[in-house]
């Protein structure tokens, strides 16, 4: 079965949300899977929503064709330069089978 289709899990300080739907949409991809409030650790530091560590994240999940990989990746680049301090990552699988 050839499906020739990715999934990009963007994890994101909150902060940025606003920048990484207006990437999203520069790319014409409307369709995706939020999840909001994420605690974690990383780079950048907890971000356990508490009030030590009040920082929290959101996971923006897309699949797209694997031709939109290399423009996916440039738009997450670019807000990770525009935004050099916050947490920004971008996970890619390849989507086996999808129903």
């Amino acid at each position: 079965m050839q499906n020739n289709k990715i999934m990009i899990q963007i994890i994101h300080d909150r902060s940025i949300d606003e920048e990484i739907m207006e990437m999203l949409k520069k790319l014409n991809l409307t369709s995706y899977t939020k999840y909001l409030d994420i605690q974690g650790v990383g780079e950048n530091g907890p971000h356990l929503g508490d009030h030590i560590w009040p920082a929290l994240n959101n996971v923006t999940m897309v699949v797209a064709g694997e031709e939109l990989l290399e423009p996916l990746l440039q738009g997450v680049k670019a807000v990770q330069q525009e935004f050099p301090f916050v947490g920004l990552r971008a996970v890619v699988t390849p989507v086996i089978a999808m129903i």
